[in-house]
């Protein structure tokens, strides 16, 4: 590709290799990202294959700000934002991202260009994930608040915050990762990887900088896309303002399982293990910290986990706050009804229910119309009646 402005470009090579010598972290992330001219951006962009940018708002940056820029635009990609958005809203889930990745940045000494957006102009707490940002910033965000949606074909982000006028955020979109079409192709796992590796290489140098480890044991913890799968499917069924309550029986009579408003608050989290022997320490030590983070994120009341294989044997509750550390036991065969039976006496039934087994058992035989995830550890053509399955494989 043709570079019109080639001092453009060099600033920003410029800017890469200075990360390389003295932020490793950063500057390893950003090699595997090509960065590409394009004037028709208004600042700038990623889609987890390359940085995007727009040689006139370059110029205006100076060499500092021109390596934040590059070390924001890398982070979007170690945090998984160009695979994350399914069905959000662009324009809002880019503030979102940045509110999740732009506090880290400043907290490591770089020099963020003018107009950055943070958690603290929207009145919200740092260090949480672009999805629980998305949930708590307005319908509206990354509008133009003037009556369009922005100039140019970039974010049209509205500024640092809410009373911030019409300025755009300098600092880009998150477009979404293409589609894979060879073996060479960025993915989501292929991110995680690296961020492991990077972190490795900085660590022995002396120069990971703290604050990062979430973002590093998060990659370790898994390196494909379920744990954020996980997550999101977590916070999608908690979204609302009901949960299932025990069904009115005149109802269920005649099929109906009816939702009944009472808080938006979320309630339980129902979590079974299959301790049948399908499960080993590796992944539920993954599913453990999965769940640490569903409970940061989506902060349930309470998580009631159950150890199953062919009975229930323990429930134990974890309370808002309360360390999660799982503890199975059991070791025979697997039925899944003794969960589900359960549930039922439950005096206050879950917002969902997340099941880790490899699906080798028994069923129920109807649905008990509370969404669940099955979450297996192999691949399997074994599938579930109802639910959704997630291979962590």
């Amino acid at each position: 590709m043709t570079i019109q402005n080639k001092d453009a470009h060099r600033r920003l090579i410029a800017a890469r290799t200075a990360m390389v010598l003295d932020q490793p972290f950063w500057g390893m992330l950003s090699s595997r990202l090509a960065i590409v001219e394009d004037p028709s951006c208004d600042t700038a962009w990623t889609d987890g294959a390359s940085i995007g940018y727009n040689p006139e708002f370059i110029k205006g940056l100076t060499h500092r700000q021109a390596i934040a820029l590059v070390a924001h635009e890398t982070e979007h990609c170690a945090r998984a934002h160009p695979w994350r958005r399914g069905g959000r809203d662009h324009k809002r889930f880019n503030v979102a991202a940045d509110l999740a990745i732009n506090s880290d940045l400043r907290k490591c000494g770089f020099t963020l260009p003018t107009g950055a957006l943070f958690p603290e102009q929207y009145g919200l707490p740092e260090g949480k994930s672009a999805e629980w940002y998305y949930d708590r910033v307005p319908a509206d965000a990354g509008q133009d608040q003037s009556g369009g949606t922005g100039s140019g074909k970039g974010t049209g982000q509205s500024g640092v915050g809410p009373a911030a006028g019409n300025k755009p955020d300098p600092l880009g979109e998150v477009r979404d990762a293409p589609t894979p079409v060879d073996e060479a192709a960025p993915t989501e796992a292929g991110w995680q990887q690296a961020v492991v590796q990077a972190a490795a290489v900085a660590a022995g140098q002396g120069k990971l900088p703290a604050g990062l480890e979430r973002l590093v044991e998060s990659a370790k913890r898994s390196r494909i896309d379920w744990v954020s799968a996980t997550i999101r499917f977590a916070q999608e069924v908690s979204r609302g303002d009901y949960s299932w309550t025990r069904p009115n029986k005149r109802y269920v009579a005649h099929g109906m399982y009816l939702p009944a408003l009472y808080s938006t608050a979320v309630g339980v989290i129902a979590v079974f293990i299959d301790t049948s022997g399908s499960v080993d320490g590796v992944l539920l030590e993954q599913f453990q910290g999965v769940m640490r983070d569903v409970a940061d994120q989506v902060k349930p009341r309470v998580i009631r986990a159950g150890y199953i294989d062919a009975k229930l044997h323990r429930e134990d509750i974890f309370e808002r706050g309360e360390p999660i550390i799982f503890k199975p036991c059991g070791g025979g065969g697997t039925d899944f009804r003794p969960a589900f039976k359960a549930v039922e006496q439950w005096e206050e039934q879950p917002v969902c229910i997340i099941y880790l087994t490899d699906l080798a058992g028994t069923f129920p035989e109807h649905d008990p119309g509370i969404p669940t995830l099955w979450v297996t550890g192999q691949e399997t053509k074994l599938t579930a009646p109802f639910g959704e399955v997630l291979c962590a494989a």
